[in-house]
């Protein structure tokens, strides 16, 4: 069976793919990112003028599954055949030397292109040349994006003044806190089990490649901080911001369960996907922020923080979802590139 590109459409939200499978401290030194507003700048400015048409992606894993290069291909087609006004990537570009790759993959589309960084983005080798992973998250990343012409959203956010817009983004973190009273009333090793992130059989990557000075925990509040303050700082200046993050911003569009999280595997997997701190923030803000989107799971879901309407967005190594949607009218399209069903 050959690649493919569904489509469908929706006013305020996603089909599901049909049968999705299931996947299975010390201080934190404080960031160093600026905190600052940056105003977007287009030669076709008057497209601005009330409407945008707006793309966003996420968890491209560029250059680590062949099937996925396939179908990021067959997304930038679409984007070159229609280019949007703004393309917004969300984490999980490409690793070492494939996170540039993945940019300069994208580069000569006609738009403003903004991102995030994933987890896998800040994976290291013991001694590696670029530095720890704060390092990457703080300076070779941003450095990167300079280079290939992305604005980095962890740094600052983007204005859009002729659209009354925003895009606020941020990695976002876990500090435990979606399951950790759980965790210790039902897991009696729940210490061990969170300090190695160890499940039943193996470990998350981040416990082997994640490699900084700093805790999770730590991290989680600094980034969720950052956050806040460009939110407010954008909202002073437009009416109203997206907010994208590369963690699920909300346990709504975190893993799809029919029920709640049982045993320890499930519940581990909660503790390392988000933290309630950063639900509080944009619940508070829900009002004037109409979109929120998130990838990391690779599960595609939606569901409502208040006012605010989100999406995980969804895809895996072996294909790709893209979602797009003219501003202001809300009207969501959402494109699958590849075979959900075929991982070889």
């Amino acid at each position: 069976m050959g690649l493919a590109i569904f489509r469908c459409a929706a006013r305020w939200g996603l089909q599901r793919n049909p049968n999705p499978k299931r996947k299975r401290g010390p201080q934190h030194p404080s960031l160093t990112l600026r905190v600052s507003i940056e105003t977007a700048s287009k030669p076709q400015s008057a497209l601005y003028h009330g409407s945008m048409r707006i793309a966003v992606t996420a968890d491209l894993h560029f250059g680590h599954n062949r099937l996925g290069d396939e179908a990021t291909q067959l997304l930038r087609d679409q984007l070159q055949a229609r280019p949007p006004d703004l393309l917004l990537l969300g984490g999980d570009i490409g690793t070492e030397d494939h996170f540039g790759a993945c940019l300069q993959f994208f580069r000569d589309l006609p738009c403003l292109k903004a991102l995030i960084p994933g987890n896998h983005d800040l994976w290291v080798a013991a001694e590696d040349r670029r530095g720890d992973s704060l390092d990457l998250y703080e300076k070779h990343l941003p450095n990167l994006c300079s280079v290939h012409g992305y604005h980095y959203l962890d740094r600052t956010p983007l204005i859009v003044p002729g659209a009354n817009l925003a895009v606020v983004g941020s990695i976002n973190w876990y500090d435990y806190s979606w399951s950790l009273d759980r965790l210790k009333a039902e897991v009696p090793d729940w210490q061990w089990h969170l300090d190695h992130k160890a499940f039943t059989r193996g470990r998350h990557n981040d416990a082997r490649f994640i490699r900084w000075k700093s805790d999770d925990i730590g991290f989680t509040r600094s980034v969720v901080a950052v956050l806040e303050r460009q939110l407010e700082q954008a909202l002073a200046q437009v009416e109203h911001a997206i907010v994208m993050t590369h963690h699920p911003a909300f346990r709504g569009i975190g893993f799809p369960r029919p029920a709640p999280a049982q045993g320890l595997d499930a519940l581990l997997w909660e503790a390392l996907s988000g933290n309630l701190s950063m639900e509080a923030v944009l619940e508070k803000h829900a009002e004037r922020v109409p979109f929120i989107f998130s990838g990391h799971t690779h599960r595609d879901i939606e569901a409502t923080l208040g006012g605010a309407r989100g999406w995980n967005i969804g895809g895996d190594y072996h294909f790709k979802r893209l979602l797009e949607f003219d501003w202001p009218t809300r009207a969501v399209e959402t494109f699958i590139f590849g075979d959900p069903n075929k991982r070889r």
